[in-house]
């Protein structure tokens, strides 16, 4: 299975910053469409979300993430909020004398939106683009981030069909890249029959050339109302549906020196939510002091977690996942 993925994060603390993300965005984008009208859907919403960083929050971060079936976008600051989130989309309204049309062009123009505001704590506002249509049962998204001052991350995750895998090379920077590379690319292109233990046996013998990382793997079951997670090192598995359940991984470095490599069931329901994270996110996050979060796009969630959890001081990962 082959599959073009494109993430990064652009910082933006003025106008100027706007048409220099845009032009980044489309550049990338048109790698995997020639739709002028959905690329100029795109360029319109990436002008918006710009803009209302600055104008609104006084700067933030839009994070873009790319695959061979969606483009998601993300505006994320820690401004201050919305006290009332209708009022704001509607087109009329504006509380810096502009004409007010942003979060409503944003809304109309993109396939997918959601928008998460706190006063005092900030707002997300989430843009989809699809490029082809969706093959996988599951809703899922996830941000991440490089150590600060890194041209590339050394994590990795991606979404096959009902699996899940996020990898954190070892330190960070290109060697890190390299390693979680290969176990992307490995988990990319596996026979989905293999179960985790050999998919991640596997992947300890693909990363043996590399500096290794830590590896978890998860499959939903929805059939067995059941998800699967096999993990080895500092991938930290959750989750929610009400409360928060940790799930268990093994000890050791994948293409290094691992010990035993186990699975363990854990229940699951069409309300549970799966979240994935590299030690770059504090485990101390908790969904319950975010009302109404854990309904909103999983892209949200996990932007929100990420913004309020991310360690600076390492590559940082969150992906979240629930049932379509």
């Amino acid at each position: 299975m082959t599959e073009v993925i494109k993430q990064f994060s652009y910082a933006v603390s003025h106008t100027a910053h706007a048409d220099a993300a845009r032009r980044v965005v489309i550049r990338e984008a048109s790698r995997l469409t020639t739709d002028e009208t959905l690329l100029g859907r795109v360029s319109v919403v990436v002008q918006e979300m710009a803009r209302n960083l600055v104008l609104h929050a006084g700067g933030g971060e839009l994070l873009f993430y790319q695959d061979d079936e969606r483009l998601d976008l993300l505006a994320v600051d820690k401004g201050p909020g919305m006290d009332d989130v209708a009022r704001c989309l509607a087109d009329s309204y504006s509380s810096k004398g502009t004409m007010g049309a942003g979060l409503g062009a944003i809304s109309r123009l993109s396939d997918h939106f959601d928008i998460y505001s706190q006063p005092g704590q900030g707002t997300v506002v989430f843009a989809q683009f699809r490029l082809n249509p969706a093959t996988s049962p599951l809703i899922s998204a996830g941000v991440s981030t490089p150590y600060p001052g890194e041209e590339v991350c050394g994590d990795a995750w991606a979404i096959r069909d009902n699996r899940i895998m996020v990898c954190d090379g070892l330190g960070h920077g290109h060697a890190a890249h390299e390693a979680s590379r290969r176990a992307r690319d490995l988990f990319l292109d596996h026979d989905d029959t293999l179960p985790l233990e050999t998919l991640l046996e596997r992947m300890h013998r693909a990363l043996m050339p590399t500096r290794g990382g830590a590896v978890a793997l998860a499959e939903i079951q929805p059939e067995q109302a059941q998800v699967r997670f096999c993990g080895m090192g500092n991938i930290a598995g959750v989750l929610h549906d009400g409360r928060s359940r940790s799930m268990v991984s093994g000890n050791g470095t994948v293409g290094y020196r691992i010990g035993r490599i186990q699975s363990f069931s854990y229940p699951w329901s069409p309300t549970t939510l799966l979240m994935m994270s590299s030690d770059g996110i504090s485990t101390r996050h908790d969904l319950g002091s975010y009302p109404r979060l854990a309904g909103r796009h999983p892209a949200v969630i996990a932007a929100v977690l990420h913004r309020d959890f991310r360690r600076h001081n390492d590559d940082a990962t969150l992906v979240v996942v629930r049932h379509a």
